[in-house]
């Protein structure tokens, strides 16, 4: 982007942003659709969680059609904070591992990974609050059995949130900007597995397997943490053997069972190996 500058380098960063935006969540996610969805469609119960679970044509296409406007909200706040960042140094992201050497290099981007989650969870949390849900979050969860494509269809306010929640440790914290771009790569890929339907195990030791945010769809209200569970287990919100969760159930630690109550196949204690085997990414 040499020579650009002013409102020609906005919009160059912009652009860049959306594409490559757009580019990884419909090339990856078409991937795994493809992959699952058409090629094995005939055998949900291998590889499916909610193998009796599907959205229909029309719930499917605005999924979609959410997404992809989300994706190009996306692009149009994080190529004007990067715009910011280069310009007006609008950020404590640094450009030079120099600037810090390489072992504080290594510390912040554990610490900024750490640091992304929380702002996720705690903005996630917010919008289970019963006036959040009703008013902005309720989008998201139209679709209890997630696919690839309903990664990001969430109502636009919402989407925004979870942008700023993301940007603000890089307002504080100083940390590489490659480290930055990598955690937020990180963070789209592997929302598009755990949100994918698939089951699948994650090679990384800290990251939970796709059962645990597909719970938080069947449930709602639990299990509110992006990629790892620690923040969850902390405050108690994760899905737990013996509580009853609903739509209205809110709070995130379940009500009581009653008598009357029944509890889901995964909830009676029939874990994602015996209904069928984990795809390992």
């Amino acid at each position: 982007m040499d020579g650009l500058t002013g409102m020609r380098l906005w919009a160059a960063m912009v652009g860049v942003a959306t594409l490559g935006g757009l580019v990884i969540y419909f090339g990856y996610g078409t991937w795994l659709y493809h992959r699952h969805y058409v090629r094995r469609r005939d055998e949900a119960e291998a590889w499916k969680l909610q193998p009796k679970r599907w959205p229909s044509a029309k719930l499917h296409r605005w999924a979609i059609a959410v997404a992809a406007g989300n994706m190009a909200l996306g692009g149009l706040l994080s190529g004007t904070f990067a715009y910011f960042v280069l310009t007006a140094g609008f950020s404590a992201l640094y450009l030079e591992v120099d600037d810090y050497g390489w072992a504080y290099t290594i510390a912040s981007t554990v610490l900024m990974f750490v640091a992304v989650e929380a702002a996720a969870y705690y903005a996630h949390r917010l919008l289970h609050v019963r006036f959040m849900f009703k008013r902005f979050h309720q989008w998201h969860h139209r679709l209890v059995a997630p696919t690839p494509y309903s990664t990001v269809t969430m109502h636009p306010v919402e989407f925004t949130m979870f942008q700023l929640a993301a940007f603000l440790p890089a307002l504080v914290l100083p940390v590489h900007y490659v480290s930055f771009i990598g955690i937020l790569l990180y963070a789209l890929i592997f929302n598009l597995m755990d949100h994918s339907g698939v089951r699948i195990r994650h090679m990384l030791p800290w990251h939970s397997s796709t059962s645990f945010h597909d719970d938080h769809h069947v449930h709602f209200h639990c299990n509110y943490g992006q990629h790892i569970a620690i923040f969850d287990r902390f405050h108690g919100t994760h899905r737990r053997h013996g509580r009853r969760y609903g739509k209205d159930v809110f709070g995130g630690r379940g009500a009581p069972m009653t008598p009357g109550d029944a509890e889901t196949p995964r909830a009676k204690g029939l874990d994602d190996q015996a209904q069928g085997a984990f795809v390992e990414y």
